[in-house]
């Protein structure tokens, strides 16, 4: 049965103003007109949906049957132009961002912080993603972004566009070394906490092997303040992007060391599907991309 829909409107405000001519005010049409609808519905529904008497209309048993569906699916309906609406106008949404290393969060986390001022009653999910799975969840939509450096040779429709650079490097506490000399030159023979095998380390594993750097120790993580901190309290040199380094309140303390006095440049990407963009996904991109913020 292919009622129109604007049969069942009429006869939502019929059955609650109990009225043709208060209904016909109310849609902004003629009393005739609704009167029409409403024999038109009838005869399609084969059934009597309202008997006249001294007050109006009254409905009968099968209107208050109908009703009861009508009102519950024009509600839902209803929702769901408001949650669109919402969507469009960013006052609801969720951006679901893919990383393969939580060391991105620290480049996001002023991006999400001026986001939020705007918009903030938008979600953010970030989920850590293991580099086989990146493709794949962006493809099929499971995840809105991956933003991360290295980002994966798969097209598929895939947009790539970079962001920024790091600039990744050694770095030290002076007050544990009692000195701020060291050089890529003297690594050799030093402990060193790393981050963990992540789109950071490829480049840096290379370089290392190619100057035949040997570390007397090595600790590896992926948790960036664990790594700030232990360099802080031990005798060990650690290895992070120095922009992160450079947020720091205590970035005094700590000497950075360029290896082969030369930066480790690593580009940063966003990579998505257009299609699978939400419009909150795809303000949020604009931002990225423009570097834009709330000052």
């Amino acid at each position: 049965m292919d009622i129109d829909y604007n049969l069942y409107k009429i006869f939502l405000y019929l059955y609650e103003e109990k009225s043709i001519s208060k209904t016909a005010n109310k849609l902004y049409v003629s009393q005739p007109a609704i009167s029409y609808s409403l024999k038109e519905l009838e005869q399609q529904l084969g059934y009597t949906l309202f008997y006249r008497n001294s007050k109006g209309i009254e409905p009968t048993i099968e209107a208050k049957e109908l009703y009861g569906y009508l009102s519950c699916a024009f509600n839902i309906i209803k929702n769901a132009e408001e949650h669109i609406t919402n969507l469009n106008h960013l006052t609801k949404g969720t951006i679901h961002v893919g990383v393969r290393s939580y060391l991105i969060v620290s480049f996001l986390e002023e991006a999400i912080h001026n986001f939020l001022i705007k918009y903030p009653n938008i979600h953010f999910k970030i989920t850590s993603l293991y580099e086989d799975d990146c493709s794949k969840l962006l493809e099929n939509g499971v995840i809105d972004l991956l933003i991360d450096v290295f980002p994966f040779t798969n097209n598929n429709g895939i947009v790539k566009n970079k962001l920024d650079y790091w600039n990744g490097c050694f770095f030290y506490n002076k007050n544990q070394f009692h000195t701020s000399n060291l050089s890529y030159k003297d690594l050799s023979n030093f402990s060193v906490i790393l981050p963990s095998f992540s789109s950071l380390r490829g480049k840096l594993d290379e370089a290392i092997s190619s100057s035949n750097i040997q570390f007397s120790n090595i600790i590896e993580s992926d948790n960036v303040e664990f790594i700030i901190d232990f360099v802080r309290k031990e005798k060990y040199v650690g290895f992070l992007p120095y922009e992160i380094l450079d947020k720091l309140e205590d970035r005094a303390s700590f000497e950075k060391i360029y290896f082969n006095d030369k930066n480790l440049i690593y580009d940063i990407y966003c990579c998505y599907k257009n299609e699978f963009l939400n419009p909150a996904c795809k303000k949020f991109v604009e931002m990225l991309e423009k570097k834009e913020s709330v000052n």
